[in-house]
């Protein structure tokens, strides 16, 4: 099985929103930002990988693989004799998952662009459905678990990672704060899609429980992560406002406006600031359950 993508996207996605933003200014940002956001998500997707447990031989489905390098992990970890297929909604992104794939000269991969939440992922044809940081933007997360749940083998197994609570997650929390403070935003509802969407541990095993899913175990995985490496403070900041909820507001600003706000985002970290980068406390859950 040569990697490739397909497109299986509709025009318009239950997902529209996350579609529009992923095909973006933010998928090309995180395409060129790819190896400052492996920092972040990498560690805690370590740690979901091996609560994984990807064998040899099985099918495994990456929800959200982005960029490919959980994708291609688990390409490796499944051998010759099995196969991974990864989905998103960035074809931006999935471009840059290919183009690593044939790097590695690996053919056990398939990359198709697609919503998980509705699109036809197959029934009963993986042994695991796994995500690093991928299931947290469903407008509707109950019914694309049940369509994950749905996809997976009788024997199979669902991991991944999602965020905990913004107050635990500061290296993403202050900037977003400080950004909606600038331009007179007010935050999401905590349950809106969003990397804070399954940050409630009891709403996370509601939805997974509604979805049909047995066996849920919530862990928690905290470490400290070294950001901005490389960077200056005020790049660092940049992509962050690109990135978050004010994004399009602060790319249509003037200079001047764009200045400002990056100042103020660069002082509600500079008490992180260390020799080589921001030291920034992470949180997230490590999430594993049975169909």
């Amino acid at each position: 099985m040569g990697h490739k993508q397909t497109d299986d996207a509709r025009e318009e996605t239950d997902n529209y929103q996350q579609d529009r933003f992923w095909n973006g200014p933010a998928g090309q940002l995180w395409v060129s930002s790819h190896e400052e956001t492996e920092r972040h998500t990498g560690p805690f997707g370590d740690v979901a990988l091996l609560a994984a447990a990807p064998a040899p031989g099985e099918r495994s489905l990456d929800v959200g693989c982005g960029c490919g390098t959980t994708t291609l992990a688990l390409a490796r970890s499944v051998g010759a004799t099995g196969d991974v297929v990864g989905v998103d909604l960035s074809s931006i992104m999935l471009d840059r998952a290919m183009e690593l794939a044939a790097a590695a000269k690996l053919t056990n991969v398939v990359f198709r662009r697609l919503d998980a939440q509705t699109a036809p992922l197959g029934r009963h044809v993986f042994d695991l459905v796994f995500s690093r940081f991928g299931v947290m933007f469903f407008a509707d997360p109950t019914a694309a678990f049940t369509n994950l749940r749905a996809s997976l083998r009788p024997s199979g197994r669902l991991a991944f990672a999602c965020w905990q609570v913004p107050s635990a997650n500061p290296w993403m929390a202050l900037p977003s704060r400080a950004a909606l403070q600038f331009f007179g935003l007010t935050a999401p509802p905590h349950d809106a899609p969003g990397p804070f969407s399954l940050a409630d541990p009891d709403r996370l095993r509601r939805v997974l429980t509604d979805a049909g899913f047995n066996d849920i175990d919530i862990t928690p995985e905290i470490r400290t992560l070294t950001l901005a490496l490389g960077h200056s403070l005020d790049n660092w900041v940049h992509e962050r406002l690109l990135m978050g909820l004010a994004g399009e507001i602060y790319a249509n600003s003037s200079v001047e406006i764009q200045s400002r706000a990056r100042q103020l985002l660069i002082s509600s970290v500079e008490p992180y600031q260390v020799e080589d980068g921001l030291e920034m406390s992470g949180a997230s859950w490590i999430v594993t359950a049975r169909p």
